[in-house]
């Protein structure tokens, strides 16, 4: 596993345009530190659609888990000023074009604060690759790299325990986690740092490698 990881890991670097700038916003990560000394940054993403190439970022929420509990003295809360929103996208995220001309920041500016905000850490999340393709696709925009984090999708412990895919919602109710307002970013992270603690707890003592990360 960790050779693989590293492997695709200096595929990914072969991308990076900026060496200076991936040291700002970068720092690397040791696979053999104990899982409960780890550091991971659990992500989730409000969009305008389901299309990473076509839509907008309209939200990005994302809270630290450290020594295995969640530290919620540092949530990060961003809201994109984004010019694309669909009656369809604000069903589902209740963002509105108010709170967006109000709050809304530049993409370029919420990926910037939120690679400082995820440096030194794992990625986690539900059904991760969708986030991150929506977050990679503004990093290299503006800074010329990919995501270059570890990561590890809260559904492959899931599987490990033989079980089969399910909503974030229903997981959360599986595992007896209450769910409150599913859909709004800093929530759904919440709802899956929930999940995360309690399905990577039998690795507690494991190094890292042997959590099912990808890159």
């Amino acid at each position: 596993m960790t050779i693989f990881l590293n492997i695709k890991k200096k595929c990914l670097l072969r991308r990076v345009k900026n060496e200076d700038l991936l040291n700002v916003y970068f720092s690397e990560v040791d696979l053999s530190e104990a899982v409960e000394r780890s550091t991971f940054v659990v992500v989730d993403t409000e969009t305008t659609g389901l299309n990473p190439k076509r839509d907008k970022l309209v939200s990005v929420g994302a809270l630290k888990v450290k020594n295995l509990s969640m530290d919620l003295s540092e949530t990060f809360y961003r809201i994109v000023r984004t010019q694309v929103l669909t009656r369809k996208s604000v069903e589902v995220h209740g963002i509105t074009e108010e709170e967006v001309k109000k709050l809304g920041r530049p993409e370029e500016e919420v990926i910037k604060e939120f690679l400082f905000y995820s440096k030194g850490s794992v990625l986690v999340g539900f059904n991760l690759r969708f986030d991150v393709e929506f977050i990679e696709r503004v990093s290299e925009k503006y800074f010329g790299f990919p995501l270059l984090h570890y990561k590890l999708d809260v559904l492959s412990l899931w599987k490990r325990r033989g079980s089969h895919r399910m909503s974030l919602a229903d997981l959360a109710r599986e595992l007896d986690i209450p769910v409150a307002n599913l859909h709004s970013a800093l929530e759904d992270a919440f709802i899956t740092a929930l999940l995360f603690l309690k399905l990577v707890h039998p690795f507690r003592d494991q190094p890292l490698s042997h959590l099912p990360l990808f890159v």
